[in-house]
């Protein structure tokens, strides 16, 4: 994987429930930087608590709220207390519902994220073209730290750009990008050493593999 190819790369670290993790996360460069909003997961935070670890987080990283089915009472919650620059979704969302999100939040765009295990499961992208900035493409155990098989994306074209997601880290980063041309990538799991944990650590190990910070 050439340098070039590398530099311009897109990277999503996501995730952060600690100040620290995000100052590294800053001073390595990355692109987007996510925290979940899903009280079912280990890595979940407030709005109220990741307003305060994000504080610091320049306009030219964008901030990412991760949701699963989130109705518009606590996204208007998230929009106030956190003020992200995308919506993350991560659940059931049809297009109808996103096309209100659209609406009511039109200074916040929106990821559509599809947990893939077979051909078939990439069907339903086409659906939600006209309605997402970016798709972001999961294993079907999201924040698993499981892949999917990515053999799956080597010959999908889709109108939109996409993250590839699920089980990356420094060991596999290589692979993953040669089989699916990846030029977005979303690490949440490739960056702990203790599950839900960011490890500043493995933060810069992974950067520095893939820009130089």
């Amino acid at each position: 994987m050439s340098n070039i190819y590398k530099s311009a790369m897109k990277v999503k670290l996501c995730g952060f429930t600690d100040e620290k993790s995000v100052e590294v996360a800053i001073a390595c460069k990355c692109d987007f930087i996510g925290f979940v909003f899903c009280k079912d997961s280990v890595r979940y935070i407030s709005p109220e608590d990741a307003a305060k670890i994000s504080a610091k987080i320049p306009s030219g990283i964008a901030k990412v709220a991760v949701v699963v089915d989130a109705g518009f009472d606590f996204l208007s919650k998230i929009s106030q207390k956190f003020s992200p620059d995308f919506f993350q979704f991560h659940g059931q969302e049809d297009v109808s519902f996103l096309q209100m999100v659209r609406q009511k939040f039109p200074q916040i765009k929106i990821i559509k994220a599809f947990r893939i295990s077979n051909d078939s499961d990439l069907d339903q992208v086409k659906y939600f073209e006209e309605v997402v900035d970016f798709f972001l493409f999961d294993s079907k155990k999201a924040g698993s730290g499981e892949s999917f098989d990515w053999k799956i994306l080597r010959d999908f074209h889709g109108k939109k750009d996409w993250f590839l997601s699920g089980g990356l880290n420094i060991n596999n980063i290589d692979e993953a990008l040669q089989i699916t041309g990846a030029k977005m990538i979303d690490i949440s799991s490739g960056i702990e050493k203790v599950r839900g944990l960011k490890s500043p650590e493995l933060i810069e190990r992974l950067m520095k593999k893939l820009r130089h910070c």
